[in-house]
């Protein structure tokens, strides 16, 4: 009796690939900024990093932002390609906004340092 689980080992090849393609980009961005710090000074590399954080900050709120807009075509494809089924369309549907609003506070903490800076404020407070 053989068990087709052709989903779980495309599911499988798509982890390993994304995380194997994360793992090359931390290491290209290390290579880079390793290579940086070798032939420049820290702070001609913190500069540099400075002047691009407002692109990159765009980059991130715009990528959260098609996320949002384009869940529903998302989903819709899913379903039209028997991936998901009409229950599963709906319920991903009403959480979008959810998501992205999760998305919005992750940049927030994380991106913006907004936890970093408010304690950074309580430490300044109690000085």
């Amino acid at each position: 009796m053989a068990v087709s689980n052709n989903g779980f080992t495309l599911r499988r090849r798509w982890f390993f690939l994304l995380t194997l393609l994360a793992f090359g980009l931390a290491l290209g961005a290390g290579v880079i900024l390793w290579h940086s710090v070798e032939t420049t000074s820290v702070v001609v590399v913190q500069t540099r990093i400075d002047a691009f954080k407002p692109l990159l900050t765009g980059i991130r709120l715009s990528l959260i932002g098609l996320v949002a807009i384009a869940w529903p075509w998302l989903v819709n494809a899913l379903h039209r390609w028997g991936r998901i089924d009409g229950t599963q369309a709906a319920n991903l549907i009403a959480v979008r906004w959810r998501i992205a609003i999760w998305f919005v506070v992750i940049e927030l903490i994380l991106g913006q340092n907004l936890l970093g800076q408010v304690l950074a404020l309580l430490q300044g407070s109690r000085a």
